[in-house]
């Protein structure tokens, strides 16, 4: 719990320093530093408010999130937000940037909900996840790094775009091999012995220490008999 408290005030601060002023002011005069900023959401803020919120979602709605639906969530929001007219509008509209931006970072909620959970899928599963989830990302990421004219009226700088394009790239990949290093750790982690199943007080003696509870048994008292006539056993041939 101490971990997930931790986890919850960090990306808390991290998402005020993000999206309050000044660095949001900053984040609509470059589109490189508009990008920036939603992938500091995506890739760092959400991840550590699902860990943090994780134990007050066992059981609940949060645990129950399919790996494929936060996949389709994450890059629904991800290629929603990119989109010129929609980049465009949330620079003139300080309502509509704030609504886009509630709704990156509940698709990133989601998608990282089952990633982070001590439950749900197996590793190598959420792994698969990670790996899926961040292929489509390049796509867009490419295609701004390499085009040579601008895509958004509000931003009209090619160098500006491309780096845009490279943070959206890289921060794709970032996420994926993080991510996966993460989960190799829990995975490779040793494991608590199991406990005994034999609970009872082992008395000391002459044995090892190692020595198995069916050992010690041989120890004990036999069972008394009850008490019958004790017949005697038939011979052969008589």
């Amino acid at each position: 719990m101490r971990r997930q408290r931790a986890a919850l005030v960090a990306g808390s601060l991290l998402s005020l320093a993000a999206l309050l002023p000044p660095l949001s002011r900053l984040a609509d005069q470059r589109l490189s530093l508009h990008m920036l900023e939603e992938m500091v959401l995506l890739a760092v803020v959400m991840p550590l408010l699902a860990y943090g919120a994780s134990p007050w979602l066992q059981g609940r709605a949060g645990s129950r999130i399919h790996p494929v639906a936060g996949i389709l969530a994450l890059n629904v929001v991800l290629f929603g937000s990119q989109y010129p007219a929609v980049v465009d509008l949330a620079v003139k509209n300080a309502g509509f940037r704030e609504a886009t931006q509630a709704m990156l970072m509940l698709g990133g909620f989601v998608f990282w909900s089952p990633i982070v959970s001590r439950s749900g899928p197996s590793a190598i599963a959420k792994i698969g996840c990670l790996m899926v989830a961040g292929v489509p990302p390049t796509i867009p990421g490419l295609t701004m790094a390499l085009a040579h004219h601008p895509f958004y009226q509000a931003f009209r700088s090619i160098e500006d775009q491309q780096i845009a394009g490279l943070i959206l790239f890289g921060t794709a990949k970032f996420a994926l091999i993080t991510g996966t290093f993460v989960l190799l750790w829990r995975m490779l982690a040793p494991q608590p012995d199991p406990p005994d199943r034999d609970d009872r007080a082992v008395p000391s003696g002459d044995l090892p220490p190692g020595a198995p509870a069916w050992l010690e048994r041989l120890k004990e008292d036999l069972p008394a008999e009850a008490d019958r006539p004790r017949l005697p056993v038939p011979t052969l041939g008589h």
